[in-house]
């Protein structure tokens, strides 16, 4: 047997061994890692919990436990030094205290178990877990670094402001590690004066430390204990003191004609492509690029403010524009990824860098919005929160297209179509289309819901746009209206659906259907789905649309059945043999199933797939089909709990 190189990529290893051997995880005896609970207690502490939910024990102390806040990789854990190794025993959970305290308003925490996937485990797609997180407030003292600065004599100037709503107490101890240029340069220990709220001191560090040149300077604050302050996270800042980065580099991208000509605002006056902008909007392109620089978010602090009609203001469809452009061009500057901006056509430049792309113009109401045919539903606002989760997450591959799978694989383990009527605000915290950190970062409570097609090819849009893979948002007609489908332009890949993601035909909770199954080169695309040759059977002729869902849902069940995926295995667990001939003959509408001109499989073929499916459901239960069908659907209802 051939296995195509395509599918040899990191954390598939696990589907060759249970398709070729068809071994069952419930046959194994390998542990599956989730992050059970992520929560703060009742003093702002975050507190994860780590539970063993697969057929066997974790045999060896190894991996850990990673904690991102903001954006930043904050700390870690790792698990041999635990004192309570519960998580270890099936069925085990270990809660962690950590030593983390938060406050303020949508702090975006997410926990990653055995990041380095050292720990083998029956399934790794749900290894995460991600919230917003709004701290009710706490009264006290919060210093945090506000301003690195350096003396006309070169000297290092460091101002520590008390940003909580309580002064501090007189000759209050904290510690500073000052790091130049990924160096230690210096460990102080001052002693504070008391700060009033918003408050702040400077401290000149004795012996002096003396910036030359241009230096990368870092600063960590830290308090002597938990309790000394209402927040321990925020105590760090970074930048660039004796001047700014070159911005050579990036004017060296901007002086490649189908870049520069790619990078296009369109505003009342007309399309103005990056050579014909005014030296300030340049100028603002480049503060935008600084801002990244020195670790800052060129970005809006929130989601825009939405005038009518979900619209935002010029000020602000510019101002996340541009910081889309610096995201692009940073990425590229800093070798971010192995995949260039210069190799890419000008329609592929025009995905990322167009603000139309981006954005909707209205003349009528001198506005613009987040339009569903540009770019899907979802509120792309903030670039920097999209490629510090996926790089937090490991999702950036050495490959483009081995990061779509990664990023699929997430999307595919977490996300849930939204359902009629939801409440938007209580789900996202904002009428607009669904901001993208709320979809990947959920309210305290809420779950990672994504608005249908729609939204995930937006989520894509967002996610892929920040290390610059190109999408494309297109349509699909199913024979029950439009749908949307995102589309790979640089990769040759498409979905027929945007649902196809969480569609549970497709369930990896069990033997784990790899996520490059899913997807179709753009010759497929065509001869499938966009224009398939219809089947008729005695004058009875499917339409295009019709013909690919047919082929849409053929193919999916086919590649479940293949690998006795446990969508396919929860369906005949659920309904039994007789639902399961009607299963495999169409799609169910409205609880009756709706055959095309011809079923799915024939007669013959049909009661081989279920006969074969009991025989794995016996397997799996050790000999008893009722056995094997229980075992599913407790599988089927944690992954689904988890998601």
């Amino acid at each position: 047997m051939k296995i195509k190189k395509e599918l040899l990529l990191p954390g598939f290893a696990l589907f060759f061994m249970f398709a070729m051997f068809g071994c069952d995880p419930s046959t194994s005896s390998r542990p599956d890692l989730v992050i059970s609970d992520l929560s703060l207690d009742g003093n702002n502490r975050l507190v994860v919990s780590i539970k063993n939910e697969g057929y066997g024990p974790v045999v060896a102390d190894t991996g850990t436990l990673s904690i991102a806040i903001d954006g930043k990789a904050i700390g870690s854990y790792s698990l041999a030094n635990l004192s309570d190794k519960s998580y270890k025993n099936l069925n085990g959970t270990t809660t962690i205290s950590t030593n983390f305290k938060l406050s303020g308003s949508n702090r975006r925490v997410s926990a990653f178990i055995d990041a380095g996937n050292v720990i083998a485990e029956t399934n790794e797609f749900q290894n995460v877990k991600s919230i917003t997180f709004n701290p009710p407030a706490k009264n006290g003292p919060d210093f945090t670094i506000s301003q690195l600065a350096r003396t006309p004599a070169g000297q290092l100037r460091i101002t520590v402001r008390n940003v909580g709503n309580a002064a501090s107490s007189p000759n209050f101890p904290v510690k500073i590690r000052v790091i130049i240029n990924e160096t230690v340069a210096a460990d102080l220990s001052p002693n504070l004066p008391s700060l009033a709220p918003n408050a702040s001191t400077v401290i000149s560090p004795s012996p002096a430390i003396a910036i030359a040149g241009l230096k990368s300077v870092r600063a960590l604050l830290n308090t002597a204990h938990f309790n000394d302050e209402i927040d321990n996270t925020n105590g760090i800042l970074e930048k660039w003191l004796g001047g700014n980065p070159s911005l050579v580099p990036y004017q060296n991208l901007l002086a490649i004609p189908k870049i520069a000509n790619s990078i296009v605002w369109q505003d009342a006056s007309g399309n103005h492509s990056y050579n014909s902008w005014t030296p300030g909007q340049k100028a603002s392109l480049n503060a935008a690029i600084l801002s990244i620089e020195n670790n800052e978010n060129p970005s809006l602090s929130t989601p825009p403010n939405l005038l009518a009609g979900d619209r935002i203001s010029i000020g602000d469809a510019w101002t996340i524009f541009l910081a889309h452009i610096a995201q692009s061009l940073w990425v590229d500057v800093h070798n971010k990824v192995s995949w260039k901006l210069d190799s890419y056509s000008a329609s592929n430049l025009a995905l990322l860098l167009d603000n139309r792309h981006l954005t909707s113009y209205s003349a009528a109401h001198n506005a613009y919005r987040f339009d569903v045919s540009n770019l899907g539903r979802l509120t792309a606002w903030n670039p920097r929160i999209c490629y510090d989760f996926l790089d937090n997450l490991r999702l950036i591959n050495s490959s483009a297209q081995t990061t779509l799978y990664k990023v699929s694989d997430w999307m595919r383990g977490h996300l849930i179509h939204i359902s009629g009527g939801a409440d938007l605000v209580a789900q996202y915290g904002y009428a607009g289309p669904p901001p993208a950190d709320k979809v990947l970062y959920p309210l305290e409570g809420k779950r990672h819901i994504t608005a249908g097609c729609w939204g995930t090819t937006g989520l894509y849009n967002a996610l892929l746009r920040s290390i610059n893979i190109p999408v494309e948002s297109g349509r699909m007609n199913l024979g029950g209206g439009n749908h949307s489908r995102p589309i790979f332009t640089t990769l040759d890949k498409s979905l027929p659906h945007g649902d196809d993601l969480y569609t549970r035909t497709l369930l990896p909770s069990g033997v784990p259907i790899p996520s490059s199954k899913l997807f179709y080169s753009l010759a497929q695309m065509n001869s499938k789905f966009i224009h398939p040759v219809p089947d008729c059977v005695g004058g009875n002729c499917n339409t295009v649309g019709e013909q690919a869902a047919f082929n849409r849902g053929k193919d999916h069940k086919k590649l479940a059945y293949d690998l006795r995926g446990d969508g396919i295995l929860e369906s005949y667990a659920k309904h039994g043999a007789a639902y399961m001939d009607d299963y495999f003959k169409g799609e169910f509408r409205g609880g009756v199933v709706d055959i095309a001109a011809k079923p799915f499989f024939e007669a013959a073929e049909r009661a081989t797939m279920i006969s074969e499916i009991e025989k794995r459901l016996k397997e799996i239960g050790g000999g008893d089909l009722e056995a094997g069908k229980t075992i599913i659907l407790a599988r089927t209802a944690r992954w689904s709990a988890n998601n």
